[in-house]
């Protein structure tokens, strides 16, 4: 179920964590998909020392369905303009 599908964005490295913890992606479409407990972890154990920048949490968990939202408001508001690089 796409509620319960997460996908994790790194602040550190401005991309997604690809599929299974492997690499970065710059696409949506490409990202690694996550429970949320996986994506939690993830984030968690991102959390001492590694951000470089102060006060930003390395890591991040969004939900596939909350960012599907966002894509569709967008997308109505803005017909003319594409969403191409995300997705």
């Amino acid at each position: 179920m796409e509620r319960d599908v997460y996908l994790v964005w790194s602040a550190e490295h401005e991309a997604w964590w690809g599929p299974g913890g492997c690499g970065y992606v710059r696409r949506i479409a490409e990202a690694g998909r996550y429970s949320h407990e996986q994506a939690l972890t993830i984030c968690t154990n991102a959390i001492p020392g590694t951000s470089t920048r102060i006060g930003a949490l390395p890591e991040l968990p969004v939900r596939l369905a909350d960012l599907n939202t966002m894509i569709e408001r967008y997308q109505g508001t803005f017909p003319h303009r594409t969403v191409e690089p995300w997705l």
